[in-house]
């Protein structure tokens, strides 16, 4: 066999491995070691995979060149044939705008490459797009179809095991959210685990009704315990998989290291697990292919090695029980993976299968694929996802009414009478289920009766009846952001705003910036404030944002083509499972599609709908034609035998053996290029991720620690110089140098100035000690003018970011403060001025703008120039009148008015008006200031008093809050937040108890506070302070024996001096 078959044939494989690990890895996949996890992460996989897809398909291409062009040996393609089909010009439409829309976006690069949070640009549509090409031209046979349905379906199980895990809190991870009562699997949302399985749920049916189908003409079992073990085996060889997976979840938590090490850990079993996988379509009737086991003990191998070396090294530890409970066990999840494994290859030794299934067969394929469809339901009732809930209903009411139809017509051919009037009977009652179902639906949404109030409260189902609230919750969210408030007209009005961009929009992933024109300032109050949305939630909505009403007419028109494409197959399709399939693949768009009129398309559903486009392409193809030799397999046609045969052994022509050189050295040609387009397209984003992970977990620790602080430096900066392009980077890069600088300021070294910086100066550092000799060379305020270069460089990259003007602002402010340099005051306010043409209802920009303004009157009056400073009192309480309006319910507005008014008029009755305002709406900002507002109004007790009722208030709320939430275990994760806030809330009460001389009025609060943060050294020694005040010295001693105790307990040994020294002098006291 010549070199050009061997590379033809392995680089056919390749092309099919491309996308079958596409449907595994793209759901199960997600990176603990990177900051985003999920969509990022899971696009840069499937960029990777589509170009080693493509790579792997030209290389096929050029392998055939000098080959001749037989029947047997074309793909079945042409360009004439290609052109006539009727989803080739909806498609190059749809790309063709595409692009263009990237071409002419606000931010091009953004489009092209997609963005921080989502990398959903050009880049991933064409990627998508590649898949959708090669499965329609390179599957063929009916082994690749099931294939193809069998990884999906074994992902999808994981998906949903890891999911029911969550619900039942046997997740190792920690996650931050709510991931009991709505579960969020591996695709990091509800919604989103709910969308990808309500895609899948289609194909399991498919497998269902085709196996229900074969076991009425299946012969009788003739070795039924063959067929048992076989299904015994392939049980083993998914739960094998599945294992692996779910072990290296668990040590990923367990197993602590210094960095990222083994990162190759969980892609590696997901890899693995589809080699297994894939062995679940191989016909019993032969050995199994050895090479996934192989494979596998490879990897097994390699992390055995990579473990014993690192906890050799002692740079891993094992994570403490209280962290990692659910993940400690995870050595016995991967020796069970290994029984597993070892138990199918074992079980297939022992003999074959029969060469045709029989009905016993087929009853078990039926079992399993109802365990799966099972498993996959249960996921997303526990999502409490109403979307993709309603897109399910939309998927399965076609799904069945398709093949109750189309079932009924095969048997009226057939002349079986009678099953034909039974299946129009059952697609009656279906129907009429339905439509019952819909009945209620709308009367459960619209009706006042106490009966449906009381099923609104029930959980899980209760949600189906709110579908139509606007008013609270996600309804709201989405409502402002589709037609926004009062005071701005969201997603309509920004498409509206201008005539060309309403017909080609603003550009793929150009919403987060196009938006902040249009943004209502209610939405801040139900969502993040300040974070500008980067979907409509609205698939069609996004579509005219990002690509006008071009790119929806042609997203239309694939949509409508795919359609009756489908529908004339099943119109014209001689074969039962060919039209079940094609039932499927139109439900599973349905599906996708009624979720997207409320949600966002993801990377997982995005890829399944181009992957099940191709697949209606090619199950078409083999439906028409007979298939021959493929681009799968391509065989070699053995020399004729003669006479002279000898002759014919001798080696191949020179000719002949210089082209296959030529075609290796081309094959090994492009697979360079592929893979160094991989690493710097694909990966190295991502590696700079993780280190910017890494970075960030160092500057979370280093707030008290400069050697900390240097090692997020160091991090920051190599982050940057993997990905320079991506402005968010710049951000923190910034805050740690002020930190720094704050550190170097504290340490009392002498300010000195900026001179001239260089960020790239700063940014060629590479290592702790040249980012401590830099730190060590440089002043505070030459910090800080490194960090205005970072700011100003993230805005080069970004200008339409309203963020870096902001930021921009802020450190010149902070910078005033320093030096008290007042051009930097005005910097700042031409920064905020700026921002104001970008986001001119963002209402936290404007009170910072304003902020400035108080600060530059503040200064006039000290300079003596009372008519500028009345200037820009007057300009500031302009903008917080402005701001009020915009959000009446924002405190920091009320908090800002307190300060002006103390600040112009000094009337301290008005300004604590403002401020017990600002504490009935963000009490906790209030603490944040209380000591200097209790400084100011240090000569009205009278007035403190009041502020002190107001804060009362609140720590009640607080305190009845966090029981409620302590009763929830589905709302854990709020409950540390929750305990910080109470408590802090309690001492402010005391505080201001104390400030206005009421002493024996602290002792309650701060009691409180303690019983709420029993552990929080700070609070203990206030209270036992007001203890012995009031002379409650036994009560005092007995506080700080008691935290005394706790310190111990929690080996907070370092605190334990200064608290001994508090109960000596209290004793001493008592005497």
């Amino acid at each position: 066999m010549s070199s050009q078959h061997t590379i033809s044939r392995w680089s056919a494989r390749i092309v099919e491995a491309s996308w079958l690990l596409a449907l595994t890895l793209i759901p199960i996949y997600f990176n603990l070691y990177s900051a985003r996890h999920f969509e990022p992460d899971k696009a840069a996989v499937l960029r990777s995979l589509a170009l080693v897809g493509a790579a792997a398909a030209l290389i096929w291409l050029l392998s055939r060149v000098d080959q001749r062009s037989t029947a047997t040996q074309r793909i079945g393609w042409d360009w004439a044939t290609l052109r006539k089909h009727p989803l080739f010009w909806p498609i190059t439409g749809y790309t063709t705008i595409f692009i263009v829309t990237t071409i002419t976006s606000v931010t091009p690069a953004t489009s092209l490459w997609g963005s921080y949070q989502r990398m959903q640009g050009l880049y991933t549509f064409l990627s998508y797009l590649v898949f959708a090409l090669l499965i329609a031209t390179t599957l063929r046979s009916p082994a690749q179809r099931e294939r193809f349905i069998s990884l999906n379906l074994s992902t999808a199980t994981v998906v949903a095991l890891y999911g029911i895990m969550q619900h039942y809190q046997l997740d190792p991870l920690p996650w931050r959210g709510d991931v009991i009562s709505r579960v969020a699997s591996t695709l990091g949302n509800s919604i989103f685990v709910a969308a990808y399985l309500i895609m899948i749920v289609p194909l399991a049916l498919y497998r269902l009704f085709a196996a229900l189908a074969a076991i009425r003409t299946a012969p009788v079992p003739t070795q039924p315990s063959a067929e048992w073990r076989w299904a015994i085996i392939r049980v083993l060889l998914w739960l094998a998989g599945a294992l692996l997976i779910l072990a290296t979840v668990k040590f990923s938590v367990a197993v602590r290291t210094v960095d990222f090490r083994y990162w190759w850990c969980f892609p590696g079993a997901i890899f693995c697990a589809s080699a297994l996988w894939w062995l679940l379509t191989v016909s019993g009737s032969s050995a199994l292919p050895r090479w996934p086991l192989v494979l596998t003990l490879i990897y097994l191998l390699g992390f055995g090695i990579a473990f014993a070396v690192n906890a050799a090294s002692g740079i891993q530890q094992v994570a403490a029980a209280e962290v990692a409970a659910n993940a400690l066990d995870w050595w016995l999840w991967l020796i069970l993976a290994v029984v597993a494994l070892v138990g199918a290859y074992g079980l297939s030794m022992l003999g074959r299968a029969p060469q045709e299934p029989s009905r016993l067969t087929w009853q078990l394929r039926a079992t399993g694929s109802t365990i799966v469809l099972g498993l996959i339901l249960t996921t997303i009732f526990f999502s409490q996802s109403r979307g993709p809930w309603i897109g399910l209903g939309a998927g399965l009411f076609l799904f069945i009414s398709l093949a109750l139809w189309f079932g009924k017509q095969r048997f009226a051919a057939d002349g079986d009478q009678r099953n034909s009037r039974r299946l129009g009977q059952l697609l009656a009652g279906w129907v009429a289920i339905t439509l019952t179902v819909g009945g209620f639906l709308i009367v459960f949404n619209v009706s006042d009766a106490p009966f449906f109030h009381r099923l609104r409260d029930v959980p899980y189902i209760g949600r189906m009846g709110r579908l139509l609230e606007i008013e609270s919750g996600t309804g709201l969210v989405r409502r402002l952001i589709w037609f926004g408030d009062e005071h701005a007209g969201g997603t309509l009005a920004l498409i509206t705003s201008d005539p060309l961009r309403l017909f080609i929009g603003w550009g793929p992933e150009s919403m987060f910036v196009a938006f902040n024109r249009f943004y209502p300032p209610s939405l801040a109050n139900v969502e993040a404030r300040g974070a500008s949305p980067d979907r409509s939630h609205q698939a069609l909505l996004d579509e005219v944002v990002t690509k006008g009403l071009l790119g929806l007419a042609m997203y239309l028109w694939v949509i409508g083509s795919l359609t009756m494409y489908c529908l004339h197959q099943l119109r014209t399709a001689t074969s039962w499972r060919h039209q079940l399939l094609v039932i499927a693949i139109l439900s599973a768009v349905t599906a996708h599609l009624v979720e997207g009129l409320t949600g966002i398309p993801i990377v997982a559903t995005l890829m399944m709908f181009w992957m099940l486009l191709g697949l209606s392409v090619a199950v078409a193809h083999m439906e028409s034609v007979q298939p021959s030799v493929t681009i799968t397999e391509p065989q070699t046609i053995p020399a004729k035998p003669t006479g002279r045969q000898p002759a014919r052994r001798n080696p191949p022509r020179p000719a002949s053996r210089q082209a296959d050189k030529s075609m290796l050295g081309v094959a090994c040609l492009i697979g360079l290029c592929t893979t160094a387009l991989i690493w710097w397209l694909n990966l190295q984003p991502i590696y700079a991720d993780m280190r910017f992970q890494q970075a960030q977990s160092y500057a979370d620790q280093g707030q008290g620690s400069a050697q900390t602080l240097l090692a997020a430096l160091n991090e920051y900066i190599g982050t940057i110089r993997a990905n320079p392009s991506e402005d968010f980077y710049y951000l923190h890069l910034t805050r740690t140098l002020m930190t720094l600088a704050n550190t170097l300021r504290a340490q009392g070294s002498a300010l000195g100035d900026a001179g001239q910086v260089h960020l790239d100066t700063l940014l060629q550092l590479d290592g702790i000690p040249a980012v401590t000799a830099f730190v060590q060379r440089s002043s505070p305020i030459r910090l800080l003018a490194y960090a205005e270069a970072a700011l100003l460089r993230a805005h080069q990259i970004s200008p339409l970011n309203k963020d870096h003007y902001a930021n921009l602002g802020r450190v010149n402010t902070f910078w005033y403060g320093w030096t008290g340099d007042v051009q930097r005051l005005y910097t700042a306010l031409q920064w905020y001025e700026r921002v104001a043409t970008i986001a001119p209802r963002d209402v936290t920009l404007i009170n910072e703008r304003a902020g400035v303004l108080m600060q530059l009157a503040e200064y006039a009056t000290t300079s003596g120039d009372a008519h500028q400073a009345g200037t820009f009192f007057q300009q500031a309480d302009e903008l917080l009148q402005t701001s009020a309006q915009l959000d009446p319910r924002y405190g920091d507005t009320a908090l800002r008015r307190g300060d002006l008014i103390r600040f112009r008029t000094g009337d301290l009755d008005a300004a604590t008006t403002f401020y017990v305002q600002a504490i009935e709406r963000s009490p906790q900002q209030v603490v944040d200031n209380l000591d200097r507002i209790a400084r100011a109004l240090s000569s009205r007790p009278d007035l403190l008093s009041q502020l002190r009722r107001a804060f009362a208030v609140q720590a009640e709320r607080a305190e009845q809050t966090l029981a409620d939430v302590k009763g929830k275990p589905e709302r854990a994760i709020e409950i540390p937040t929750l305990v910080d806030q109470a408590g802090r809330l309690y001492a402010a009460v005391a505080h201001l108890a104390v400030q206005a001389g009421d002493i024996a009025g602290a002792v309650e609060p701060y009691a409180r506070a303690v019983a709420i943060q029993p552990e929080n050294v700070a609070l203990s020694q206030q209270y036992t302070l007001v203890l012995s005040e009031t002379l409650q010295y036994d009560a005092a001693i007995a506080e700080t024996q008691r935290m005394l105790a706790v310190l111990r307990n929690r080996g907070r040994t370092s605190e334990v001096a200064q608290v001994e020294q508090l109960k000596a002098v209290l004793e001493q006291v008592r005497r």
